[in-house]
Order: structure tokens, then C-alpha cells, then sequence
């Protein structure tokens, strides 16, 4: 006798089908073959034709007894995978089920694929009173079933290509009498064999006949759960025998790597971020002045034509630009409205003696600081300074920095909002900066959702999901790219050079450079301007030095608490320390969050045996 290739040795299913079909059947697996009063199989009457392409198209006619239980119709199970060895797993692509009852019993189909079982329910839910003996033809094809044998696989010692098949798999919940299956195909038969009984038998069937190109079984009765397989050996190279092989882990066959899913994956990240790059260059650049220098704008009646913005030595301004404030050009260098920007508004309100603030506590390391109204805001404020003084002094004429904690958070996104509606309307931006990231990150996150949702899809139905990945990394480089969305204009380029002039000289200003401001309070004018640029501490500490060196730095008039104005910069904690600490804490009180709540030949020695063989399933009545 014959055997299977050795890489598709597969062996009797291992699954445990009976599980599958006590879920529909309500007959017990214990029912004796003699028992009228239990469901069971009065005939079973099976033809499988082979075809070249290695597929079987099965024809099954079963009658079926429901003796004195009553119910809806039968159900099949049949597998769509059987495990080839600790990796690979066998697939029968099943084509159909045709269904339909010659004794007019109920025919609806209803089918589910899960888990490598295809279930077939036979019936109809609203008849639950079908009787007696019916009649029901099944029919189904099943494609890559033939295996190839060689004759060392043999005892026989004949190669060819097999049809080693479960015709009653070991799930059938009744017992089953009258067993007759017919195999047949275009070219003759060279041996057949036949198993039946309990699982892993080798007894042969009750009867086996070949004729030319076919071969007949019979078999007299199965107990419930007891599979019969046959095996039928025709000439080498007659049918195709590709079997189709998958990986059995779920995640290695979504994800597998293979030239196609590869090469997919890397032309869709690839162009991909080149659509991201390119989209980028259009909409993200800077643009500047063409013909002009650096910072200055065009002269009346100039083209003022733009390019885009080049990389340029920054020159050291020594002061702000004209009429602007130190918010703007916080937001307009980093594109950003920090809480850092709305500080420095504060401390430039009290600068310009708006208001006052006090260090409550200890006069040198204060635990908290007081503000001051000391008039009424006026139309130098530009609009979101006025917003942040009238949400500071709501009804009030001062308020502690602690008392704004947990209750601010809605007035500083008013004053964020009003920044970069302040920079966008200055024509600073070619829209708002804050818009232009939010839209880019939005855009993103859909993408992102859309490249999780293609990968779970390809990973269920398919082995690219890796194309649903390279998806996923284009959306999530999107998002990092969220950042760099903004673009200034050209007349935002032209004050960003004047303000990154600024910034040079507040970062790089020493002693020397500064002792002839004596008797100016330079320091408190700039301050605001350091606050917002991120150099504070080291503006602060130029002053302190000249302080050290005895020369005349005037105490600020804007800032309260300090006893002795000849130890305002010498102090243990000099005021450069007493500001790192205001800002701090203004950062942290203004920015609080409010609460919210396939087995052996049947051919070789040892090889064949009852349920051996490929595919099979298990049914019953429900």
C-alpha cells in the first residue's frame, strides 16, 4: 500500500469536532445503532469525483431518523486547515455547501467559518417539529486534496498521486448504518483501501471493489464519533498535487514576509513619506524677502517679490522691534503660544506699571507672590494682554498667585487662542500656526486610524497586514511632523530676523557691554523679552555681577517685598534667583488643570488506519 508525501503527513484530526457539534446536536453521543428511539443515520451515500486540477467535488445523500426526537434539520462540520507539523497547517478552500431535501424537509442553509471549521446548518429555527426519516443531499467542492506518493512510500512500491480522505470524520453525534461511498476519476485506479472504526483502527471496511477508474466501499455501521477514510491510488502525475500550505500561527501568516508583502511595504512607506516630505515643501516653508537685507521690509513701490527663506547669520539687534511685545515675538519664534509667553506678558504689564508684584513670606525666599492692580488696562495692551489682566483682576484688586491654581486653566487658553490669533492677523503666518498644527495632527490621526483599521483587516483576511504596518508608519511620522507645520510669511521672516538679533544680544551681553547703561533700568525693560525667549536666568545674572562690582543697578520699582534696595541684587537670594522663582510659579499656578471630575499514506505499512486521513468533520441533528 501507498503513502502521502512526507512533508503533508498528516494525521487523524486532532480536533475535537464532538465539542463543535454538542453545540447544535441534542442527541446523546452514547445512542446505540439499535435504539429506535435515538436520532441516527439510516443511510449514507457518499460520491466523490476527482478532478485533474487536484479538487473533489463531493455529492453526500444521508437519511437521516429523528426517531422520538423531533427537531429543526442536521448540521456538518468540515475543517478548513488540518495541522501539517508545529508550523505549517494544511487549507481546504471549500467551495459551496448546494443543500437541498428530496423529502421536502426544511433546507435553509446557514454557514460560519471560525477557527478552521466551516459549520453548516441544515434546517429551519422556526420549524422545530421535522420528523421521522428525511432525506438531504449535500453537495461541496474542495480544492488541493490529492497528495503525491513515492514508491520507496509504498510497501507496493508504486508511486502515484492519492486520494487519502475522512469521508465520515470522528465528530458525527449518531450512529450511521448503511455506508456506502464511491471514489472516481478519468484515470484507473491502481490499489484502494479502507479503514473504519474507532479512531486509529486499521480494520478494513465491510467491503471494497474496483472497477477501472473507480473504486466502491461499504461499510455496515459506526458507532457515534468512529470515522471512516479511504484511500485510492492513481498514476503518478495525473492530477496536481500542490497542496496548499500556510504558516498555522495566526500572527506569522498576517505578518508574513514574504517578496510581495516586502516590496509592498517598502514603496508604500517610501512614497508615503515622500507625499509627506513633498506636501511639506508646499505648504510648511518659511518665505522671505527676496531682494532685501535681512530684516528690512521693502521699499515703497518695491516688487517685494518672496523665495523661500534661507539659512543666515543673525545679527545682534540691541533692542526689540519696534511697538512689539513680548508675547508676539515669544509666539512668533517658537510658532508657539507657551505659558512661558503669557508670563512674560504679565511681568511686562508690571514693567510698564500695570501692576505690582509682591513676594509673600520670607522677604529673600518667598512661598508665594501677590499682584497688584495698580490702574486699569488701556489700548496699549494689545488684545490678549488685556484678556489675561481682566481674567487676573476679575472684580478684584489683587490676588495671590496660589488662589489662580486649579481655576485658570479656561482664561490662559483665551489669552493662547488671542496670541496666535494676534501673530495670524499681523500676516506673521500663512495661517494661524495653532490651526496649522491641529489640522496636520487631525489629519494624521486619521490616518493613523485608517492604517490600524487596513492592518487588523489584512491580518484577519490575509498575509499582508506588514502593508497595513508601512501605513501606520507614514501616519505616525505624519504626526511627528505635526510640529513643523506652521510657515511664516515674509514679513514674519523679516521681524523673526530682528527678534533672533534680539535674542543674540540678551544671551550674549556681559558686565562690560552693560555698566553703560548705569542709572537705567535696562534690566526690567528687557526682562519681559528674556522671560519670553528662555534667557532670563542668564540676562539676570549680567546684572548681578555689575551689582557685585558696585555699580549703580537700579531695584526695579515693579517688584515689592525687598527691604533694603542697596541688597537687592546682593542678597543671598538675588532678585535674577526671586524671578526664576516667580516664573516658576506663575507657570505652574496659571497652567493647573481645572478638576473634572495532513498524516501518512493509507498505502504504507502501519500507515492507514481509521481517520487517518485528510479532511473529515462530524455532524449530527438539531
Amino acid at each position: 500500500m501507498g503513502g502521502m508525501t512526507r512533508l503533508l503527513r498528516l494525521t487523524a484530526l486532532p480536533f475535537a469536532l464532538a465539542m463543535a457539534a454538542a453545540g447544535f446536536a441534542a442527541t446523546s453521543a452514547a445512542a446505540d445503532t439499535d435504539h429506535p428511539d435515538f436520532r441516527h443515520v439510516d443511510r449514507w451515500d457518499a460520491t466523490y469525483e476527482l478532478t485533474d486540477d487536484g479538487s473533489v467535488y463531493a455529492h453526500v445523500e444521508i437519511d437521516f431518523d429523528f426517531a422520538g426526537e423531533p427537531g429543526h434539520g442536521i448540521y456538518l462540520n468540515l475543517p478548513t486547515t488540518q495541522p501539517v507539523d508545529d508550523e505549517l497547517e494544511r487549507v481546504w478552500d471549500i467551495t459551496g455547501p448546494w443543500v437541498y431535501s428530496p423529502t421536502g424537509a426544511p433546507d435553509l442553509v446557514d454557514t460560519q467559518e471560525a477557527d478552521g471549521w466551516l459549520s453548516i446548518r441544515i434546517g429551519d429555527p422556526g420549524i422545530g417539529d421535522v420528523s421521522g426519516v428525511q432525506t438531504y443531499v449535500i453537495e461541496y467542492a474542495v480544492a488541493h486534496v490529492m497528495n503525491a506518493t513515492t514508491a520507496d512510500e509504498t510497501d507496493a512500491g508504486v508511486a502515484g498521486d492519492e486520494f487519502y480522505w475522512n469521508v465520515i470524520g470522528s465528530a458525527w453525534d449518531t450512529p450511521i448504518s448503511d455506508i456506502h461511498v464511491v471514489v472516481t476519476a478519468e484515470p484507473d485506479v491502481l490499489d484502494a483501501a479502507c479503514f473504519a472504526g474507532y479512531e486509529g483502527s486499521s480494520e478494513p471496511c465491510a467491503s471494497l471493489g474496483v472497477d477501472g477508474s473507480t473504486a466502491e466501499f461499504t461499510i455496515d455501521a459506526l458507532d457515534p464519533h468512529e470515522p471512516a477514510t479511504v484511500a485510492v491510488l492513481y498514476p503518478e502525475g495525473t492530477f496536481d498535487t500542490t497542496a496548499k500550505v500556510r504558516v498555522a500561527d495566526d500572527f506569522q501568516r498576517a505578518f508574513a514576509l514574504t517578496p510581495w508583502t516586502v516590496g509592498g511595504a517598502i514603496l508604500l512607506l517610501g512614497g508615503g513619506i515622500a507625499l509627506l516630505v513633498r506636501q511639506l515643501r508646499r505648504t510648511a516653508f518659511d518665505v522671505e524677502y527676496a531682494d532685501e537685507v535681512p530684516g528690512l521690509a521693502p521699499a515703497p513701490g518695491a516688487s517685494g517679490a518672496t523665495r523661500r527663506r534661507r539659512k543666515r547669520a543673525v545679527t545682534v539687534q540691541f533692542e526689540p522691534p519696534e511697538g512689539l511685545r513680548p508675547g508676539q515675538l515669544g509666539t512668533l519664534i517658537d510658532e508657539k503660544a507657551d505659558v512661558r509667553d503669557v508670563t512674560a506678558t504679565m511681568v511686562d504689564q508690571a514693567v510698564r506699571g500695570f501692576l505690582r508684584i509682591d513676594p509673600v513670606g520670607d522677604a529673600e525666599k518667598p512661598d508665594d507672590y501677590r499682584l497688584v492692580r495698580l490702574r486699569d488696562a488701556d489700548d496699549t495692551m494689545p488684545a490678549y494682554g488685556r484678556t489675561l489682566f481682566d481674567a487676573l483682576f476679575d472684580g478684584r484688586d489683587e490676588v495671590l498667585l496660589s488662589e489662580l491654581k486649579t481655576t485658570f486653566a479656561a482664561d490662559l487658553a483665551k489669552v493662547q487662542a488671542e496670541m496666535y490669533r494676534d501673530v495670524t492677523d499681523r500676516g506673521w503666518f500663512r495661517r494661524n500656526p495653532n490651526t496649522a498644527r491641529l489640522t496636520w495632527a487631525g489629519a494624521s490621526v486619521a490616518g493613523l486610524v485608517a492604517g490600524v483599521l487596513a492592518t487588523v483587516f489584512l491580518a484577519v483576511s490575509t498575509s499582508a497586514a506588514l502593508l497595513g504596518v508601512a501605513l501606520v508608519v507614514v501616519a505616525i511620522v505624519a504626526l511627528c511632523m505635526s510640529p513643523v507645520a506652521p510657515a511664516r510669511t515674509a514679513e514674519g521672516t523679516r521681524i523673526l530676523h530682528q527678534t533672533e538679533g534680539f535674542r543674540l544680544y540678551l544671551t550674549t551681553a556681559d558686565a562690560n557691554q552693560l555698566r553703560f547703561e548705569e542709572g537705567q533700568d535696562i534690566f526690567s525693560r528687557y526682562l519681559p523679552f528674556a522671560i519670553a525667549f528662555g534667557v532670563a536666568d542668564k540676562w539676570s545674572k549680567v546684572f548681578e555681577q555689575l551689582a557685585r562690582e558696585g555699580h549703580d543697578v537700579p531695584a526695579p520699582s515693579w517688584y515689592g517685598g525687598m527691604y533694603a534696595p542697596a541688597l537687592f541684587w546682593t542678597s543671598a537670594h538675588s532678585f535674577g534667583s526671586q524671578m526664576q522663582d516667580f516664573t516658576h510659579t506663575v507657570d505652574t499656578a496659571i497652567s493647573a488643570p481645572t478638576p473634572g471630575s495532513s498524516g501518512g499514506s493509507g498505502f504504507s505499512s502501519g500507515g492507514g488506519f481509521s481517520g487517518g486521513g485528510s479532511f473529515g468533520g462530524g455532524g449530527g441533528g438539531w
